[in-house]
């Protein structure tokens, strides 16, 4: 062994020594996810899903920190922000990321995640809203590219509807969508237009209803929507500051809702889903916090507020159920979906 091997031998080992004390550090001060659930009076918070570390299992901190120096994380595909989500009947939780462009798709029961992209020929420019099929096959409004994208149930490109050339689209703004499974019927919200486009799933128009004003079936820049068991229509009529019910036609039926901050009041209403007991539950952005209303628009209760902690929200987006009637809501400005599950013999769970 030269010299020169001699003298560089201890700094290695000196070197190697110091990656351990600090991966050890690294190790002792990772944060960790709840391992039962937190009650939160009327529901209870089980989790969230950031990055695919959350599906595939966290590595240990001295690989974390050896991807850290070797420049190797996954920092790069954890969530921006989150808006639209959905949920299949596998339970895969789809989320449309605005910001990073991309729809994120997480597999808790099998371990995976990948993500969802258009051809780069054609891509994503603000993903909004995100709706699944009979056939599983899922449907993302581009509200910057004025179309809808089309993906199946494995992820791969298919096609986009509403474009009527490369600039020109018979949207002037699409935002929020849901789907009539029964009819593979698609409900898109034409925000800039103020009004609902009808399309069948070849992109073909069926129909459009709504106008500009503050009268029923009117609109005010409406945003969300979601299609209830019944095939009636729940529409987040945004500046009016209510919820509007409309059947499948458009025909007006009822609408809650007033501008507020204060409990049963809206200020900025975002993402809305109906549950199995007819419960609609809105996002209210505004005031960090979601709401459910009976179909008569009374509040049945709340839950949420302002701040990064479980079960806390910066101005929270889209909401989603699974089967199981757990609730997904896109934790906007904290990157992140909070899991939540209605607390039974409450009145989140009755």
């Amino acid at each position: 062994m030269s010299r020169k091997t001699k003298v560089a031998l201890p700094a290695v080992v000196s070197a190697a020594a110091g990656v351990l004390v600090l991966a050890i550090a690294v190790t002792a001060s990772s944060s960790t996810a709840p391992t039962a659930p937190v009650s939160l009076g009327t529901v209870d918070y089980l989790g969230s899903l950031r990055s695919p570390a959350d599906v595939k299992g966290r590595p240990s901190g001295f690989k974390r920190f050896l991807k850290k120096v070797l420049g190797l994380e996954d920092d790069h595909r954890r969530m921006i922000l989150p808006h639209g989500i959905a949920v299949d009947a596998s339970g895969r939780v789809l989320v449309a990321d605005t910001k990073g462009r991309v729809v994120h798709l997480f597999d808790s029961a099998g371990h995976q995640y990948k993500q969802l992209h258009p051809p780069a020929s054609d891509p994503f420019l603000s993903p909004i809203a995100i709706a699944l099929d009979s056939q599983g096959r899922i449907y993302v409004t581009d509200s910057g590219r004025s179309r809808i994208f089309v993906f199946r149930p494995d992820g791969k490109f298919l096609r986009t509807l509403g474009g009527l050339g490369k600039d020109e689209s018979i949207f002037k703004r699409c935002t929020g969508l849901a789907i009539d499974r029964q009819r593979d019927v698609l409900y898109v919200v034409d925000t800039v237009s103020m009004r609902v486009v009808v399309l069948d799933a070849d992109g073909k128009v069926l129909e459009r209803f709504g106008k500009p004003g503050k009268g029923p079936a009117e609109f005010n820049y409406p945003t969300h929507i979601t299609v209830a068991a019944d095939g009636t229509l729940w529409i987040v009529d945004s500046l009016n500051f209510r919820v509007q019910h409309l059947d499948a036609s458009g025909k007006f039926l009822s609408a809650f809702g007033q501008l507020g901050e204060h409990s049963g009041e809206f200020d900025k209403p975002k993402g809305i889903v109906v549950d199995s007991q007819g419960r609609i539950l809105v996002v209210e952005g505004r005031n960090d916090r979601v709401q459910a209303y009976d179909p008569d628009g009374q509040m049945i209760f709340a839950f949420g507020n302002t701040g990064s902690a479980p079960g806390e929200f910066f101005l929270p987006t889209g909401i989603a159920l699974d089967k199981e009637g757990k609730i997904y809501v896109a934790d906007g400005q904290n990157g992140r979906v909070e899991i939540f599950r209605p607390r039974a013999g409450g009145e989140g769970g009755r």
